[in-house]
């Protein structure tokens, strides 16, 4: 569940040995004994900004985020092979569509008549495409209502973006066979760029992890972790890529298609991608901007910030940001304060960045700072294990969350209340 409340972090140590806990950065603890095995610590850190839609970050770009209650869960890729029918029957039964388009086109007289049936199924995949977003919108309401689980969402983000594919090449072909009849290549972008939302590189990872993937592939071995945040009005999905925090958002509310263009002009957008965005459109090295008309949907791009890339979708309808992709570095990310957790053998810090997220924990010994081999839990799921340096990064949830830090001899166990 979602709350606007300071961050309060309480650490529980289940051993009987003397523990310790040092907050930086603006931070303050308090110990208290709760028992002989037990001493808890609270770490006070300030709220998140949110204004409008936004979170207000320094030093790193800020975050479209979700609105009101929720649910928030981790989520592990495994193969489904319900999927992999269900995808193999939607390609057979698109292919046969457009095959079947393209041998009547032949059999019509007249331009006219073949520009009738070409806009016909143009708008048919149009209503695909709005099909893909009412599916998506129903599981995600689902989610965050507590009733679907985070694998029923998985399986519509992977069907969406297996369909998502099989529309992108029914455009290909309907432009292909129009060539010489009628120009539909300003519909075929805009529908391109609607499906674009369906096909992001976390959406990928998920659609072929359900699916399988070659065995030849060298990303076969590559089973990301996805944090999934869900509201009534939106979805987040984030996970760590190697080197690079991967996060986007999805505002649902902020598409309305029955409306009047709100914007008008790729200026505009740009400018109010700018007053959304000031941190990475003052460090960037360059700015796409492309409006699609026949869908009210504008995209802009910081092609390359300081830290890494962001790129938006406004929903013309709503003025509003309906999409937003991030990617950042973790090497360039600020850390912005930085908690630790000590008994006599065993110290964690826990460092983060703006919004926390990512954030790293270290576990090393007490005496000499030696890295430890640890396994981080949270919220019950296991996240992953401390490298050589005793450090691991993690996407931890905005709703609060328990931290557990486990090794050979020793349970240290924090809990963080909501940020935001």
């Amino acid at each position: 569940m979602r709350h606007t409340v300071p961050i309060a972090l309480a650490v529980l140590l289940a051993l009987s040995l003397p523990v310790s806990a040092v907050g930086t950065a603006g931070s303050s603890s308090i110990a208290t004994n709760a028992d002989d095995n037990e001493t808890t610590f609270r770490f006070q850190n300030s709220a998140v900004s949110v204004e409008g839609d936004h979170a207000q970050l320094e030093g790193t770009p800020n975050r479209l985020v979700l609105q009101g209650d929720g649910e928030t869960t981790y989520a592990n890729l495994t193969l489904d092979f319900g999927l992999m029918v269900a995808s193999h029957d939607e390609s057979i039964r698109t292919d046969h569509r457009m095959y079947a388009l393209e041998t009547s086109l032949t059999d019509i007289e007249g331009n006219e008549n073949r520009t009738e049936a070409i806009n016909a199924e143009l708008k048919r995949i149009e209503e695909r495409i709005e099909d893909l977003r009412e599916r998506e919108r129903e599981i995600v309401t689902a989610h965050a209502a507590g009733e679907a689980s985070e694998d029923e969402v998985l399986r519509t983000l992977a069907r969406n973006h297996y369909e998502a594919r099989v529309l992108q090449q029914a455009l290909d072909d309907l432009d292909r066979q129009s060539n010489g009849i009628v120009d539909i290549s300003d519909s075929v972008e805009a529908f391109a760029a609607e499906l674009e939302v369906y096909r992001s590189p976390i959406r990928t990872d998920i659609e072929s992890s359900l699916r399988g993937v070659d065995e030849s592939d060298e990303s076969a071995d590559a089973t990301p972790m996805i944090l999934l945040e869900s509201a009534s009005n939106g979805l987040t999905l984030s996970t760590l890529d190697g080197d690079t925090y991967i996060r986007e958002t999805t505002r649902y509310d902020n598409r309305v298609r029955d409306r009047p263009d709100q914007i008008g002009t790729m200026d505009k957008a740009r400018r109010t991608a700018q007053e959304l965005y000031p941190w990475a459109f003052e460090t960037t090295s360059g700015t796409y901007t492309i409006k699609h008309e026949t869908n009210k949907l504008y995209q802009v791009q910081a092609m390359s910030h300081d830290q890494g890339h962001l790129t938006v979708y406004f929903g013309g309808g709503a003025n509003a940001v309906y999409h937003e992709r991030q990617t950042l570095d973790l090497d360039s990310i600020p850390i912005e304060s930085a908690d630790s957790m000590s008994t006599a053998n065993l110290t964690a810090t826990f460092e983060r960045t703006p919004d926390t997220a990512p954030a790293k924990i270290t576990v090393t010994e007490s005496d000499d700072g030696a890295p430890v081999d640890a396994t981080i839990v949270v919220d019950g799921t296991v996240i992953g294990e401390t490298d050589a340096n005793g450090e691991l990064w993690l996407v931890p949830p905005t709703d609060g969350f328990e931290l557990t830090v486990r090794t050979e001899s020793e349970s240290l166990k924090a809990i963080e209340f909501a940020r935001r």
